[in-house]
């Protein structure tokens, strides 16, 4: 690329500088000619004013002026008498020319612009006397070996800037694509030693794209980038699996010291270790429930990876109707938040609104923001599920007016295993980033936001099914 680059800037800054060396020469040329042209006529017209007096005056002139300038003069009168005749051929063709168009006084032939290789000569003639009938006529056979050794070394000067030009463009053309392709350069650096970070020995090969065209480094980072983004699907697919065969390993001991402790209950219920066992149980279930977190945060996010190409050939998705579900959950809480000293309501605007969802996975997502609302918000509080359409979309919101969170944690709260500052014991931090994964998968949206005046605000919305839509 860092040629290409090269090549390009440098052909555009040659057509541009030999244009403009081009245009700058030919003008060069044009004045140096009109110039010569100006000056011969001025002597002719010098010797058109001494032809009408002595003649021996105007021959003596003319030796002068020939020897001076190297030009030829010829003085003819009315008569077609000679008058003076040094340097200028009267037979040659061109002169009887122009002698003749003086004496019609018709202009003179334009005269071609003078370059290094034109001819030796330029002749001007000029009429003596006035019209209709000149009384005579001045040539002079200008030289114009001075003028075109000008318009050379005019031009030579010339093709030294244009190259000089030429060598500091291409100077900065090549500093100017280092600095274009440095960040490239770099990006590929940096994509391959994450990648290296990433892969393990059998990891994905760099460059593994087929070849096409285009520039060798943009080729090179592309290939980068592609064995970076196998690299990252894979070390996904690999934490997934060890989550899934972690919790999957440490279930079955668990189930069997739960059925122990149960096996034990009996011998240790009324005496002195029974607190102490209440706890030991406490323990074993919050690890289940931590282990059963990860499986389904595994199984999800597995899911949105994967299941859309499933969910496309599926027949016909689950439907749910959101006001039904929120209201059972609802009613499912109201205990819970009884005790909390809390109040639950719901409110909804609509009396039905059906999605493309499985109720339990509805269940799933609602359980989550309840159980986050009634263990955060506080007692005293007061939480409210709300159900409302905002165009084609079914808008559910669990909102509380509790201590909230942090404006800095608001968008970690979907980070797997984040724990806020508020945050009491017992929690995995994995339910809100569970729920916002099952939203995902199933087309809706998941937000957390902080409530107004105060509290918390968990929102998740799916596109809503029109009566022709549902099975």
């Amino acid at each position: 690329m860092r040629g290409r680059l090269l090549m390009t800037f440098t052909v555009l800054a040659a057509i541009c500088m030999t244009a403009l060396a081009l245009g700058i020469g030919g003008q060069l040329a044009s004045s140096r000619t009109r110039g010569l042209m100006i000056d011969r006529i001025r002597d002719a017209d010098r010797f058109v004013a001494w032809s009408a007096g002595d003649p021996a005056e105007l021959a003596n002139e003319a030796r002068k002026y020939v020897a001076r300038s190297r030009n030829g003069v010829l003085v003819i009168d009315a008569t077609g008498t000679v008058l003076c005749d040094l340097g200028v051929d009267r037979d040659d063709p061109a002169v009887v020319n122009v002698i003749d168009r003086a004496r019609r006084f018709d202009p003179p032939p334009l005269q071609d612009t003078l370059y290094p290789w034109s001819a030796r000569t330029m002749l001007i003639a000029q009429p003596v006397g006035t019209p209709p009938m000149a009384a005579g006529v001045v040539v002079i056979a200008a030289s114009t070996v001075e003028t075109t050794t000008g318009i050379a070394d005019g031009w030579i000067q010339l093709a030294c800037i244009t190259a000089s030009a030429l060598l500091v463009f291409g100077g900065l053309a090549l500093v100017l694509s280092g600095w274009i392709l440095r960040p490239v350069s770099e990006l590929i650096r940096n994509v391959d030693a994450l990648t290296a970070t990433l892969s393990g020995p059998g990891g994905p090969p760099r460059g593994t794209t087929a070849a096409g065209d285009g520039p060798q480094e943009i080729r090179e980072l592309a290939h980068a980038v592609e064995a970076l983004t196998h690299a990252v699907a894979e070390s996904a697919a690999a934490e997934r699996r060890h989550v899934a065969d972690t919790a999957h390993s440490m279930r079955n001991p668990l189930a069997a010291l739960s059925v122990r402790l149960e096996a034990l209950q009996p011998a240790i219920v009324g005496g002195r270790a029974e607190s102490t066992f209440t706890s030991i149980v406490g323990e074993v279930d919050r690890l289940t429930g931590l282990l059963d977190d990860l499986l389904a945060d595994a199984v999800a996010e597995a899911q949105q990876v994967c299941g859309t190409a499933e969910l496309v050939r599926a027949a016909a998705p689950e439907c749910c109707d959101v006001v039904s579900v929120a209201q059972d959950r609802v009613d499912a809480w109201h205990a819970a938040f009884t005790r909390a000293g809390m109040a639950l309501t719901i409110e909804t605007s609509v009396p039905a609104a059906r999605v493309a969802v499985p109720a339990r996975i509805l269940m799933q997502i609602l359980d989550v923001a309840l159980s986050n609302s009634a263990r955060y918000a506080g007692t005293g509080e007061h939480t409210t599920v709300a159900v409302h359409r905002e165009s084609d979309s079914v808008v559910i919101a669990v909102r509380d007016t509790g201590i909230g969170v942090p404006q800095d944690e608001l968008d970690m709260l979907t980070m797997r295993f984040f724990r806020g500052a508020n945050a009491v014991p017992g929690g995995s931090g994995l339910g809100l980033p569970i729920a916002a994964t099952l939203a995902g998968k199933h087309g809706g949206l998941f937000f957390v936001d902080a409530a107004e005046p105060r509290g918390l605000i968990v929102t998740v919305s799916f596109p809503a099914l029109d009566s022709s839509e549902v099975r």
